[in-house]
């Protein structure tokens, strides 16, 4: 059967792109280019607006409580301590940056990349640590002590050093790609066993072995996975993995290990896809894109 997409009300939607999608406590969370966050059912139905930025948002990130900070092109980090009860925001930080990039760690670490190249540690949402990786940053994903950061040329894996007080740090590998970067594959032992990219045309996957002790190995290159640029990619699980972008289908691939088949597909029109989640199952995606619709999608 082929895969079934349910679409949010038209007179919900975001009034430009949805930039960024989570998946939390059995809602949805969008961010869209109106500087909006919205939360919805699991079902695609609307419960509440928050005009959190002045401008464009262009990263969510979510921790173990809930809370969920966002950043923006008006040069703030912003949070929402609990946006199910509460509109209440609350700013972290406000400069003349783009920070385009959030991800939140497994010990509830927030960290933020902006368009100079630094790379911000945040400990019980206070500043801790900044690195200097001098490109900018566009996607980030952090574990164990390991920064995964890209813009439009490699993939850099930096180790910051265990035990520094100062936030010392070295650069581990380089791989040839764009963004986005996610971890993917099985998790054992607080680590995913691979890291996704895309390659350097935007068009094809590159998996990686999630191994510092191997150097970080490419184990497969997917060209031409799409026929337009890819702008998202997401891990489901050990084996699934989802890919979308600018010709408005969503890929669903099995295998990381070797190289990956293509299992299903849908076009789901709403123009440039920008951002996937998964919802309750490895089989549910959430998909927003330049339209300002929510899209869930059933795999099979």
């Amino acid at each position: 059967m082929p895969p079934a997409v349910k679409v949010s009300a038209d007179g919900d939607k975001h009034l430009s792109d949805i930039t960024a999608i989570l998946f939390c406590k059995d809602h949805v969370f969008t961010s869209g280019g109106d500087g909006k966050i919205k939360v919805w059912t699991k079902d695609l139905v609307l419960k509440k607006e928050v005009a959190v930025h002045e401008a464009w948002i262009y990263a969510m990130a979510v921790d173990s409580q809930g809370r969920i900070y966002s950043s923006s092109a008006d040069g703030t980090i912003r949070s929402l301590a609990d946006p199910l009860q509460s509109d209440k925001v609350e700013e972290l930080l406000k400069c003349s940056d783009d920070i385009e990039s959030l991800f939140v760690d497994s010990k509830d670490n927030l960290y933020s990349g902006d368009d100079k190249g630094i790379i911000t540690m945040w400990v019980d949402r206070k500043i801790k640590f900044k690195f200097n990786l001098v490109e900018q940053m566009r996607s980030i994903a952090v574990q164990n002590n390991f920064i995964y950061s890209i813009r439009d040329n490699d993939l850099t894996i930096t180790e910051v050093l265990e035990g520094s007080s100062t936030g010392r740090y070295i650069t581990k590998a380089s791989i040839p790609g764009k963004c986005p970067v996610t971890l993917s594959g099985s998790y054992a032992n607080t680590t995913n066993s691979h890291v996704t990219i895309v390659t350097r045309d935007g068009l094809g996957v590159v998996c990686i072995k999630n191994n510092s002790k191997e150097h970080f190995p490419v184990l497969w290159t997917k060209e031409k996975a799409h026929d337009m640029i890819i702008n998202c990619i997401l891990g489901a699980g050990e084996d699934l993995l989802y890919t979308a972008g600018y010709d408005g289908i969503v890929k669903q691939w099995n295998g990381l290990d070797k190289d990956p088949k293509l299992v299903s597909e849908v076009n789901i029109g709403g123009g440039c896809l920008n951002a996937l989640c998964l919802g309750t199952d490895r089989s549910t995606v959430y998909v927003g894109g330049s339209d300002g619709l929510l899209r869930a999608v059933q795999f099979s």
